[in-house]
């Protein structure tokens, strides 16, 4: 890092929150922006729409394995490499795009542009763990997601905005300029935490030591409980995301157009949330937030479960949508929390620490997902039942693996690694 870097009182500095916030905005973007222009896209291919729709799976897929492969990388070469790559295969991806011609050509370009989104998005979490540590990493990853959640607010309008000027190649013209305004942020803006020394002591180790750090990380019990019980609750949120569609519009029968709102209300909630946490942290410490996040999510869950039973087909939806805000908006003060408290065990590998909590979330969230998909009855108990079976497993890792209710003590030999 520069020396100038740090201001006077030895902080980092304030705008390198919303830096690291932008670039974590590269997957909401590349991820929504484009879901309005999937019809337009089945129709320029001349296949059916489910066809396209396996673009969305392929992205999901191909960041979790960047995030896999890029955090051991960004502990080995720093973060600014690791970060330079994943652009480059981003930029040059979203390029690509633009010729493709058949939807196989699609969804094999969309998986290579999400494996560079891994890369470079991966280095953000390990950055602010290089940074802070206990309350200051957790304001900060507060501060982070609080920006990162207008980028899927406002993702889907400009795609539909995009689409109103040109055809479905001006939303990768976008992808492709925004990964290059990302390319300037860092390697023109961005410091490297990563010393000179730990990268030539790395880089000396064969390239089979880069797995150390995975089998290091589930050789420590209480981060399993932090990093499962947040995979959970992403789960929670993963089966809401995958659902909504047939909730709002089909059983509920609200319009495309009331669509966004109802399904935006639930943003709203989690930003507010955040900025709750934010001022919180003043106070408490991330663990004991945490639990008291979580708890509001099982009982909001509880809530949506008993609602959804007492009124059958008949659910109303203001009795529907006020748990449901509760609960996704409990995420807001569960999720910053439990990445701090599981990034506090493993200062030395931060980067393949964080890779290893993205891509769970990423990974579970599908699965759970796909699960509730697959049992869909065509009502709304399998949908609150799934959401109330991940954040009760997800209290009790919490509880019971994470020890959550112990202060964090990190073990010397983590240190040492």
């Amino acid at each position: 890092m520069p020396p100038n870097f740090f201001d006077a009182e030895g902080k980092p500095p304030r705008w390198l929150a919303p830096c690291l916030a932008a670039l974590v905005a590269l997957t909401p973007f590349a991820i929504d922006t484009y879901l309005p222009a999937i019809p337009a896209m089945a129709a320029a291919l001349g296949v059916e729409v489910a066809k396209v729709q396996h673009s969305v799976s392929s992205y999901l897929l191909g960041f979790a394995v960047g995030q896999l492969i890029g955090g051991p990388l960004s502990d080995r070469w720093g973060r600014i490499v690791t970060g330079t790559i994943g652009l480059a295969i981003f930029i040059a991806s979203s390029a690509l795009i633009l010729f493709a011609n058949t939807v196989e050509l699609l969804v094999a370009l969309r998986f290579c542009q999400a494996l560079g989104g891994g890369f470079a998005t991966v280095i953000c979490g390990a950055i602010v763990r290089d940074l802070y540590h206990g309350r200051d990493a957790a304001r900060i990853m507060s501060m982070i997601a609080t920006m990162m959640l207008i980028a899927p607010m406002a993702a889907p309008a400009i795609g539909a905005t995009l689409l109103t000027f040109g055809d479905w190649h001006a939303i990768f013209i976008f992808l492709l300029v925004y990964g290059l305004l990302m390319m300037v942020l860092v390697r023109g803006v961005l410091p490297e935490t990563v010393s000179r020394f730990r990268r030539a002591r790395r880089q000396r180790e064969s390239r089979r030591s880069m797995l150390k750090g995975y089998a290091q990380i589930f050789r420590t019990p209480r981060a399993l409980g932090f990093l499962f019980g947040q995979a959970l609750i992403s789960g929670s949120m993963f089966i809401y995301i995958t659902t909504a569609p047939f909730v709002f519009m089909e059983h509920f029968g609200v319009s495309s157009a009331t669509f966004p709102m109802l399904f935006g209300s639930c943003v709203l909630g989690l930003v507010l949330m955040v900025q709750l946490n934010i001022r919180l942290l003043k106070v408490f410490e991330p663990r004991q937030i945490l639990l008291a996040g979580m708890g509001l999510q099982l009982l909001s869950c509880a809530l949506l479960l008993a609602s959804t039973l007492y009124f059958g087909k008949e659910q109303v939806l203001l009795a529907w949508m006020i748990p449901l805000v509760m609960a996704m908006g409990a995420i807001g003060i569960i999720t910053p929390n439990s990445a701090a408290c599981y990034l506090e065990f493993f200062p030395r590998i931060s980067g393949t620490a964080n890779a290893l909590y993205g891509a769970s979330l990423f990974i579970f969230g599908g699965v759970l997902g796909g699960a509730v998909n697959a049992v869909h009855t065509g009502t709304l108990v399998p949908i609150a039942l799934g959401m109330l079976c991940c954040s009760a497993a997800a209290l009790c890792m919490a509880l019971f693996v994470a020890r959550a209710r112990q202060p964090i003590e990190i073990e010397e030999r983590a240190l040492r690694m």
